[in-house]
């Protein structure tokens, strides 16, 4: 490989290469009660009430007194994120420098580490240990806020490159600074800090996804670029309809209001708070049972980033529909959100070719399609003459340029429809 193009590949390691947080694990080996203080200083320095320096220092000075051989039985426990070492081996490979580096865990472990995955080199935190104790104390450039820079530019010097040649791939607050000096960063699993700034996001427990990342930047050939629209293609396609198909699944509400109506403003009320706290941690790079991974599955590239609303927005429009109108009228509107709302972005998404000439994100195609399913919807609760002119308005309220149309489109075929029957 030219000279030019080798790169500086640094991995985080809490996170990133293994799964969990070394530092919680410590803790939790040493007693709940360390445990329950290691996470809440967690807490504080991703909201960035604690620097990295005074972390360190409280949470390793809690698991005074543990024994070298705990230490290393609880890293020996570490699961490591999947195929990290066929990663690490297929980037070394192309001739690239791979670097483990944590502020976190201890320097004779990242060495472990560094030589089980066959990276290149590996720095962490230096760790007292006297006559196989752990005395709680820390030091190295690890333990400073600006070690990592450090780090990085010793290893620029020795390799002859500059920060343009540097990849980081980190999950948490203490890798911004040199995510910002890298002209490759990507967040893995990452805290929302590091969500907002990272050129590239991954998420999962595969490591090789950020391959991806990585050989993009290395001029693809056309044939890799082809196998990736055709990729991108795809997934946008099962993306949509597993979307789509959980909005259909709101038709259950109007049997469920059916049977018990409280019940169900209840159920619909606590599914959005659950909601709420598996977006914070989706977010924040936490794995939240069931609801996590069906939301990403179905999160689009653009809310990757940012809080997904849609789902908040869609419970809204049910609620406001069965709390302010009849149920007659709530089972109308909520089934053509339901349905004729899904079938139009559907269309519209994947079909559709003419511009709306007042919203330029809607098509003809898209709202055509709404206009036919609303109609079917209608048609099975009002006589046909009166659906079509109720699924005619209801086509024209989703086609207007307004931003939450989970909500305008019940509330306004609602109101309509009180004013006509």
């Amino acid at each position: 490989m030219p000279p030019n193009n080798k790169k500086l590949i640094i991995f985080d390691v809490d996170g990133v290469i293994f799964r969990s947080q070394l530092l919680l694990s410590f803790s939790r080996y040493s007693g709940i009660l360390n445990y329950l203080k290691a996470f809440y200083l967690c807490f504080l320095f991703i909201i960035s009430s604690l620097n990295i320096r005074v972390l360190l220092e409280k949470i390793y000075i809690n698991i005074k007194g543990l024994k070298e051989e705990d230490l290393w039985r609880v890293y020996h426990r570490m699961k490591i994120i999947e195929n990290a070492e066929g990663t690490i081996r297929e980037i070394s490979n192309k001739g690239h420098i791979v670097a483990l580096i944590s502020s976190g865990v201890p320097d004779i472990m990242i060495k472990d580490l560094t030589e089980k995955l066959h990276a290149d080199c590996g720095y962490g935190i230096e760790v007292k240990i006297i006559d196989g104790i752990c005395t709680g104390e820390i030091g190295g450039l690890l333990s400073h806020s600006e070690g990592k820079i450090q780090i990085v530019e010793k290893l620029l010097k020795e390799h002859n490159i500059t920060w343009d040649d540097v990849v980081v791939v980190g999950d948490d607050k203490n890798n911004i600074d040199i995510m910002e000096l890298a002209k490759i960063s990507i967040g893995f699993n990452s805290y929302y800090p590091v969500r907002k700034r990272a050129k590239y996001l991954a998420d999962g427990h595969d490591l090789r996804k950020v391959l991806d990342f990585i050989n993009n930047e290395d001029e693809p050939t056309f044939d890799e670029l082809s196998a990736g629209l055709k990729h991108e293609s795809s997934s946008s396609w099962r993306q949509e309809l597993r979307r789509k198909g959980i909005h259909v699944c709101s038709l259950f509400v109007i049997l469920l209001a059916g049977v018990n109506y409280l019940l169900t403003l209840e159920l619909l009320l606590a599914i959005t708070i659950v909601y709420a706290l598996s977006e914070w941690a989706r977010l924040n790079g936490i794995g939240f049972p069931a609801l996590g991974y069906i939301t990403r599955l179905c999160v689009r590239t653009c809310e990757r980033r940012r809080f997904a609303f849609a789902p908040v927005t869609l419970a809204l429009g049910i609620l406001l529909s069965l709390m302010l109108f009849p149920a007659l009228i709530a089972s109308i509107t909520i089934a053509i959100l339901a349905c004729a709302d899904s079938m139009a972005t559907i269309v519209g998404k994947f079909y559709g070719k003419i511009r709306i000439p007042y919203n330029h994100k809607k098509s003809l195609e898209g709202s055509a399609a709404f206009l036919i399913i609303a109609f079917i919807c209608a048609a099975i609760y009002l006589p046909l003459k009166t659906a079509l002119i109720v699924s005619l308005v209801s086509c024209i309220i989703e086609s207007l340029p307004v931003k939450h149309d989970n909500i305008s489109i019940p509330l306004g075929t609602g109101l309509f429809l009180g004013l006509l029957i």
